[in-house]
């Protein structure tokens, strides 16, 4: 386990739970179907998505 101290290991630890929670996000907002990714929330494909979807706001958030 990093010391608490070494700022170097807590960036890379602060940036590893990063990914993990952007992937997360990724999961819960989107399903691969046969004509690419569309929206679990909203049902559109990924270009119209933002307009419409309040997941895109999450997504935003942790991106």
């Amino acid at each position: 386990m990093p010391s608490s101290s070494d700022p170097d290991a807590r960036l890379k630890q602060l940036e590893d739970r990063v990914a993990k929670l952007q992937r997360a996000v990724y999961y819960l907002v989107w399903r691969r179907g046969g004509f690419g990714d569309h929206c679990i929330h909203c049902g559109s494909a990924y270009p119209k998505h933002e307009s419409r979807c309040k997941a895109a706001e999450v997504e935003d958030l942790v991106r």
